[in-house]
């Protein structure tokens, strides 16, 4: 049986954090669509899973290590030089799909969680 207690609900939280941070590079993204020489940024979460398993010890070959992450650990790749004469990275629209599917996993994942928090007060109450 899965288990739906703080461990769940404390990935949930990462993961959304995770997506806001990411929010913020994609929106620098998109402000920086018309300066020279600007390279996309975006974020990766592996940094973020590499974090997570630095601390941890495994103490059994059967387990699994779990943890969280922290999003300001997560690793900021830079997309290569455009092809405009202006040696411009962002693709606008590219940037703007990127920004919507980050906006609906973030509203996704939020709605994993209130469900999740309804489970656990029905279970106390």
């Amino acid at each position: 049986m899965p288990s739906f207690g703080p461990e769940a609900m404390g990935a949930l939280q990462v993961a959304m954090r995770f997506r806001k941070a990411r929010e913020a590079v994609i929106a620098g993204n998109v402000a920086n669509a018309d300066t020279p020489g600007y390279r996309r940024r975006d974020l990766s979460f592996e940094g973020i899973l590499e974090g997570a398993r630095a601390g941890l010890a495994r103490t059994h070959a059967g387990h699994m290590p779990n943890g969280s992450g922290n999003p300001e650990q997560a690793r900021v790749e830079m997309g290569p030089r455009g092809t405009r004469p202006d040696a411009n990275g962002v693709d606008l629209d590219q940037e703007l799909l990127t920004a919507h599917r980050n906006a609906g996993a973030f509203v996704d994942q939020a709605n994993v969680l209130a469900r999740l928090s309804a489970l656990v007060r029905t279970a106390m109450g």
